[in-house]
């Protein structure tokens, strides 16, 4: 009485094989542990959307075209790909970029960035208008904002977190943007600037 045999214990074959299939399974769990890391790696690194990067001339018909603004497709300058735009801004009121752009929902993004060259001697103010109505808006129901270019090459990053209306405090709407002006309020003379790689991250 109260003696166990083989039936009551696992022989040495039987703990092999046991042992066997748990490292398979450990196994498949770890691999699939590094897919998700692989994949959400990736995702980091391929989550830009490029805007806009001035390859071609068809680059151009993608802007409204304004007054007191000429641009140009130009070899100086370029920090993504061969070319950059030459934005020739002329004394009005605000002389700038109007860009059209299909990527209307800026959801899942972090920031809007673009790199600027100030071909001038001395510091610029350049305002960032961005929208998220069909309508102009006014002044206190949209998103403004002045960054500073020193002379010399410059990065513009905007937090998307940071897009609140500058009257009422409201934040943006991500998922329908409309609208994005970069320009200079009053220029007293020609200013001459180099843009290039206007992405979403």
């Amino acid at each position: 009485m109260g003696q166990r045999g083989s039936d009551g214990c696992l022989s040495g074959d039987q703990i092999a094989t046991v042992l066997i299939e748990a490292l398979k399974i450990a196994g498949s769990v770890l691999v699939c542990m590094l897919l998700c890391a692989s994949v959400a790696c990736h995702s980091s690194v391929s989550g830009e959307k490029v805007l806009f990067d001035f390859e071609s001339d068809a680059d151009l018909d993608r802007f409204h075209w304004k007054c007191h603004t000429l641009f140009s497709l130009s070899e100086e300058h370029a920090t993504r790909g061969r070319s950059s735009l030459k934005l020739e801004l002329f004394p009005s009121d605000f002389p700038g970029l109007a860009p059209m752009f299909e990527q209307n929902d800026w959801r899942g993004f972090r920031k809007l960035a673009f790199d600027v060259f100030n071909n001038e001697a001395e510091s610029i103010q350049v305002t960032v208008r961005i929208d998220d109505k069909s309508t102009f808006p006014g002044y206190e129901d949209r998103y403004n904002h002045e960054y500073t270019l020193e002379p010399g090459l410059n990065t513009v990053i905007v937090p998307l977190d940071g897009l609140v209306t500058s009257g009422t405090g409201r934040r943006l709407d991500l998922k329908k943007i409309t609208r994005l002006l970069v320009f200079v309020e009053r220029p007293e003379k020609r200013i001459v600037l180099y843009l290039d790689y206007f992405r979403l991250s």
